[in-house]
C-alpha cells in the first residue's frame, strides 16, 4: 500500500488536532502555570502548521500557506523550548524574542521565493530553525529543575531526534537537491508526516507527565503543595516557594534573613575511585545530618544533588557565622564515623539579606556559589557571601 502525500498529511493533522484538543482540555482543568502554557501553545502552533500545510495541498494557489505553516511549525518547536525554559525558572522573555525573530525570518524567507517556490520554499531557514530550538531544548531539559523528573528523558529523546532530523535534512537538500532519491526517499513530506506523527504522540505524553508533576508542587492559587524526602529535606521547588514566602514575612516584620550552602562536589570522584554504593552513602548521610544539626525551625531544602541549603531568620544578636561553623563540624563529624574510605570535602558558605536583599532565588545562589568555592579549596573562612 502506497500512502499519497495528502493523505499522510490529513493523518498528521488529526493527530496534532487530537492531542492539541487532549492536552488543552488538561491546561483548563489543571489551571496550568507558565510551562504547561507554553506547551499548549507548542500544540497550538503544531495544529496551525499542520492546517496550512493542508490547505496549500489542496489549493495550490495559495502560496502564502506554506510561509505561515513554516512559520507556525518552526514556533511548534520554539514553544516546546520556551516551556522547558520557563518550567526551570528562568526569565522567557529574551528567549521569546529571539523565537519571534526566527519565525518573522523562516516566514519572510518563503515569501520571498514567490508563487514559484512550491512545497520548498524557504526551506533551509525553515530546517534549521527547527534543528537550532530542538536542540536548545534538549539542552534545557537536561538542565535545572526539569532534568529531574525522570520523564523529562523522553522529551529529550524527542527533541535530539528532531534536531538530527532537520540537520540532516537540511545537508542533504543544500547537497543533493529536493529531487535526488536519497531525498525523496528519506527526507520528503510522507516521512516527515509520519515522523511527526510519532514524535507528536511522545512529546503529548511527556509534556502531560511534566506539566502534571509542575502543577502539583505549585497548586493552585489557593494551595500549596509541599513534597520533602524521608529526611524532611524539601524538594527544590518547595524549598524556593517557602523562603519566599518567609522573605516577604521577615521584611514586612524587619527581621533578617541567612541561607547557609552547604556543597560537596566531590561525590563523582568518590563513585568512580570507590563505587557508587559509597558515595550514595555519604550522600544520604549528608542529608539527614544537615537536616539534624540545622537549627530547629530552620527550611532545609535541596539545591542539587550535591547541594543543600539551610534558611532561618535572624536578630540583631544572631551569630550566623557561628551557625554555619558548628553545621560544618557537626556533618564533617557525622560522615567520618560512617568508616568511608574517603570524606569528601564539605563546604559551606552564607548569605545574609541585609548584604543582598529579600529575593529569595538570589540569595540560595550566592550561599550555594560561595559553598561550591569552599568546597573546591577547602577553606572554611566562613565568611558573608
Amino acid at each position: 500500500m502506497i500512502l499519497d502525500v495528502l493523505t499522510l498529511q490529513t493523518a498528521a493533522t488529526l493527530v496534532i488536532v487530537a492531542s492539541t484538543v487532549m492536552y488543552l482540555l488538561d491546561t483548563l482543568m489543571l489551571k496550568d502555570g507558565l510551562p504547561g502554557r507554553l506547551w499548549a501553545s507548542a500544540y497550538l502552533s503544531g495544529t496551525f502548521s499542520a492546517t496550512c500545510y493542508l490547505a496549500w495541498l489542496l489549493l495550490p494557489d495559495v502560496y502564502v500557506a506554506v510561509a505561515v505553516g513554516n512559520g507556525a511549525f518552526v514556533a511548534a518547536t520554539g514553544f516546546i523550548w520556551l516551556g522547558g525554559v520557563a518550567f526551570n525558572g528562568r526569565s522567557v522573555r529574551r528567549p521569546a524574542i529571539v523565537l519571534s525573530a526566527t519565525v518573522l525570518v523562516v516566514v519572510v524567507a518563503a515569501l520571498a521565493a514567490g508563487p514559484g517556490g512550491g512545497s520548498w520554499a524557504g526551506a533551509v531557514p525553515f530546517f534549521l530553525g527547527n534543528a537550532v530550538f530542538a536542540a536548545t531544548g534538549a539542552v534545557e531539559t537536561r538542565r535545572g529543575a526539569i532534568a529531574r523528573r525522570w520523564s523529562s528523558s523522553g522529551l529529550t529523546a524527542v527533541l535530539v531526534v528532531e534536531t538530527a532530523w532537520f540537520v540532516a535534512r537540511a545537508v542533504v537538500f543544500l547537497w543533493l537537491g529536493p529531487e535526488s532519491d536519497l531525498f525523496r526517499d528519506v527526507f520528503d513530506t510522507r516521512v516527515s508526516a509520519i515522523l511527526t506523527i510519532a514524535l507528536v504522540i511522545a512529546a503529548l505524553v511527556v509534556t502531560s507527565v511534566l506539566r502534571a508533576n509542575e502543577s502539583a508542587l505549585r497548586g493552585t492559587s489557593e494551595v500549596r503543595r509541599l513534597s520533602v524526602d524521608a529526611h524532611g529535606v524539601l524538594f527544590r521547588e518547595s524549598f524556593e516557594s517557602t523562603l519566599a514566602i518567609v522573605c516577604g514575612r521577615a521584611e514586612a516584620a524587619g527581621e533578617g534573613v541567612c541561607v547557609i550552602g552547604i556543597r560537596i562536589d566531590d561525590l563523582k570522584r568518590v563513585a568512580v575511585a570507590f563505587g557508587p554504593d559509597d558515595a550514595e552513602r555519604l550522600a544520604l548521610e549528608v542529608r539527614a545530618s544537615v537536616r539534624r544539626h540545622a537549627p530547629t525551625m530552620a527550611l532545609v531544602g535541596e539545591t542539587d544533588a550535591a547541594g543543600l541549603s539551610v534558611a532561618f531568620t535572624t536578630t540583631p544578636a544572631t551569630d550566623v557565622r557561628r551557625v554555619a561553623r558548628i553545621l560544618h563540624q557537626r556533618v564533617v563529624a557525622d560522615l567520618a564515623r560512617l568508616g568511608a574510605a574517603i570524606v569528601p570535602a564539605v563546604g559551606v558558605g552564607l548569605a545574609v539579606a541585609a548584604d543582598h536583599g529579600y529575593h529569595s532565588v538570589a540569595l540560595t545562589s550566592r550561599a550555594d556559589e560561595a559553598a561550591a568555592r569552599a568546597a573546591e579549596t577547602g577553606e572554611q573562612a566562613f565568611g558573608l557571601a
